[in-house]
């Protein structure tokens, strides 16, 4: 079954961050929000008074430190699906709280057992070079890292992704909060 972004709950496109200090001063459409919230942060522990010039440096800092990001340089002797010692590689798409993170391992056990996500979106075979084109692909919805607002492109691709691959069988490492993206249960 096919599930379209309008099926979602309607939770899933709330931005709640209004608790979070100084978020009415920075625009909740910039990529880099959560970064400048941080930057925000910092410079009020280190005793700057947050006015609308603090905000603008905040600002312009976390963008210019994005725009300068490095792209990693793939290494010759690992194929995309596997390390080199031949073990599968994967790239995550996880929720935790109202956030998605993507991500890569080799050990889907381990790592979602540190990062104890809410649920277990979708699994792709793939590694690096992929989980960074996925990151290029929704850089408009990232909040910060590997962290990206559920927006309408991302979760197409989930959508996508459950259709093609089926829905991830994983019940270890998680966090229920009874707000899932895609229940199991699909009828």
């Amino acid at each position: 079954m096919v599930r379209h972004i309008g099926q979602l709950p309607e939770w899933a496109h709330e931005n709640i961050g209004d608790r979070i200090p100084h978020s009415d001063k920075v625009d909740r459409a910039d990529p880099a929000r959560a970064d400048i919230l941080i930057m925000l942060h910092h410079m009020e522990l280190a005793g700057v008074e947050i006015d609308s010039r603090a905000v603008e440096i905040a600002a312009k800092l976390c963008h210019f430190r994005r725009d300068q990001a490095p792209e990693p340089i793939p290494d010759p002797a690992v194929t995309p699906d596997t390390d080199p010692v031949g073990r599968k590689r994967w790239v995550y798409y996880v929720r935790c709280g109202h956030l998605i993170k993507i991500g890569t391992t080799i050990n889907l056990v381990g790592r979602f057992e540190s990062i104890r996500p809410n649920e277990v979106l979708a699994l792709e075979p793939g590694g690096q070079e992929l989980e960074t084109a996925r990151h290029r692909e929704f850089r408009p919805l990232r909040a910060s890292g590997e962290y990206f607002h559920p927006g309408p492109a991302l979760q197409l691709h989930i959508v996508e992704m459950r259709d093609r691959l089926g829905p991830p069988n994983w019940a270890g490492s998680l966090v229920p909060d009874g707000r899932n993206f895609f229940p199991v249960n699909q009828a």
